[in-house]
């Protein structure tokens, strides 16, 4: 049995465009915040921007940005870390049923970052969609909401961390670099033959 690599294309110009663009945002956003409260505002709504595409993208989109398409069951995500204790890795043309959960956990954070951080532009500086609330929040929910924004950052910063050590441990396994895949679109797959 012989084993052929083959160059799948498995992430769209959409889908490509959207991740390196929330990684710059993000980062952004991150770097900019405590030094310039204009560069991390426009970054922060641009996250929320990106978020409302990948939503939509992830209805309407080519099959492996479809949520549908990488939507992960138990067993799948039981059989991915088996294999991964055995230090294995499976050929899945998309994203892994591990790294599916991760895109959902990442997107789910994301958005309660942005939304909080909304909310305190509303309330602080009575700008962004939540300019309304300035009046009615009271200053133990204002604090409140700065804590969840704030906590809410640096579970996201270990998330990235667990992410980009998943994406070198899948490159490793696979022997395919998933970095160089996420700008080209196509995916290296192992194909069996007799």
């Amino acid at each position: 049995m012989e084993t052929n690599n083959q160059n799948i294309m498995v992430w769209d110009l959409a889908l490509r465009c959207f991740h390196w663009l929330l990684v710059a945002a993000f980062f952004t956003a991150w770097w900019s915040e405590g030094r310039d409260i204009r560069i991390h505002l426009v970054a922060g709504s641009l996250v929320f921007g990106l978020l409302l595409f990948r939503f939509i993208w992830g209805f309407v989109g080519h099959k492996h940005a479809r949520f549908s398409g990488f939507w992960p069951s138990v067993e799948a995500i039981r059989g991915h870390f088996r294999l991964l204790l055995q230090f294995k890795a499976a050929q899945d043309v998309g994203h892994t049923p591990m790294g599916s959960v991760m895109i959902f956990i990442l997107l789910l954070m994301l958005l309660i970052l942005t939304l909080s951080g909304m909310v305190l532009a509303g309330v602080q500086m009575n700008t962004c969609l939540f300019s309304f609330a300035s009046a009615s929040m009271g200053f133990e929910t204002e604090i409140y909401t700065q804590q969840i924004h704030d906590l809410t950052m640096h579970i996201l910063l270990v998330l990235i961390g667990i992410h980009l050590a998943g994406v070198a441990v899948e490159s490793i396994l696979l022997r395919s670099n998933l970095v160089v895949a996420m700008f080209t679109g196509k995916k290296k797959i192992k194909e069996m033959t007799q």
